[in-house]
């Protein structure tokens, strides 16, 4: 009998060492500060993980290790995700440093809990008794999880002071100002960005994706320094009617709409950025990138607009790439939650790729394997419901 955590040894993704240490600390597994370094010792004399066989898990015998309850693994998962928040702790401002930060009385840089979705502002709007709905990262699928506002969207990416750059966006109505969309793709970025680096804790990426966030950094961080609100590039959708959805997200695209490959540099990934919020009675829908990478994306916000397709082409966009998405509850409840399966194939579609290994078996990419057309929306999603 293998205890079932040990399998996590076989994907070359999982930083597995991480799971290991949180259940010794919880005491869970059978693993305990006396046995770690051991199975610590005895995992890394496995075979590569393309030649393992069940029975070559017979070496942690003698330890007493046992399978980790259902009930145990998320308590393990969350406490991974905080482990994850409180090590990647920073401000992201280009001008970040002890001397330009709120910092504490040591001298650290007092890091606080910004909102990727103005708290204030858009959730305010969309809240119901102070709560909104997203996806539950805790259950299989896309089921929904109500959480309060002011715990929706947040990560920690600034300090106060440096916080405040947001205000053109946090206390003032949107009026499409270079600045404004600017801003709300910069945040975007960060979002993005950080919540990789949090989970780099416990997911390898590979180097690849340090340095595409470190080479997409430099031209914001170059944008800011020199109020260049021209190096980013908005398409604005308007949808005439309010729909309670709030969405701040970044991804990177394969295809456009019409199954024509999109060719990415090998120096960084380009990304899109998107921002959904309603305000004064319509829906803004902010299609971004940096205008270097116009290029890319040019062809794909030219044919939305041919398309006049809106409401389909921005949901299967959402639904394929978002996470960090909020919807008004009850409006979750009469027009998303019906389509929770659909919205699991969509998204398993997009994301669909295999692992490439070494010939001992370490993880050195992925392989996509989304098809060309999964932009077409064949499952009929519609995250605008009226």
């Amino acid at each position: 009998m293998i205890a079932n955590f040990l399998f996590q040894t076989e994907h070359p993704q999982i930083n597995f060492k991480t799971f290991f240490e949180i259940a010794r600390d919880f005491r869970k597994g059978g693993l305990t500060p006396d046995n770690f370094e051991e199975v610590i010792r005895l995992t890394a004399k496995l075979p590569p993980i393309n030649t393992r066989k069940a029975s070559d898990y017979k070496i942690f015998e003698h330890l007493g290790l046992k399978d980790i309850s259902e009930e145990d693994f998320p308590i393990i998962i969350r406490e991974m995700l905080r482990r994850g928040q409180e090590q990647s702790k920073k401000c992201w401002h280009p001008e970040a440093a002890s001397a330009t930060c709120k910092v504490d009385k040591s001298g650290q840089i007092l890091v606080s809990a910004a909102h990727s979705i103005q708290n204030n502002g858009v959730l305010s709007k969309i809240a119901k008794d102070g709560h909104v709905t997203t996806f539950s990262r805790e259950e299989v699928g896309f089921k929904g999880k109500n959480v309060g506002k002011k715990l929706a969207s947040i990560f920690w990416g600034f300090c106060n002071f440096h916080d405040a750059m947001f205000s053109p966006i946090e206390i003032t109505n949107y009026t499409g100002t270079p600045e404004q969309n600017f801003l709300y793709a910069y945040r975007a970025f960060v979002m993005i960005s950080h919540k990789k680096i949090e989970a780099s804790h416990f997911a390898n990426f590979g180097s690849q994706s340090d340095i595409d966030i470190e080479e997409n950094r430099k031209h914001f961080d170059r944008a800011i320094l020199e109020n260049d609100y021209g190096a980013i590039k908005t398409h604005v959708i308007e949808l005439p009617l309010y729909y309670p959805i709030a969405v701040s997200s970044g991804f990177y695209l394969d295809f456009d709409f019409e199954g024509n490959s999109i060719p990415h540099s090998e120096n960084r990934m380009e990304n899109i950025y998107i921002t959904v919020f309603p305000d004064n009675g319509k829906t803004y829908c902010l299609l971004s990138y940096l205008k270097e990478d116009e290029n890319l994306y040019q062809e794909l916000a030219g044919q939305l607009q041919s398309r006049n397709n809106f409401k389909s082409d921005l949901t299967v966009l959402l639904a394929a790439h978002v996470e960090n998405i909020y919807f008004e509850p009850i409006y979750f409840e009469t027009f998303i939650a019906c389509q929770s399966e659909s919205i699991l194939r969509v998204f398993q579609q997009a994301q669909f790729d295999v692992q490439k290994l070494d010939s001992q078996g370490n993880h050195i990419g992925n392989l996509s394997l989304t098809p060309p057309d999964y932009l077409k929306n064949t499952q009929k999603l519609n995250f605008f419901g009226y």
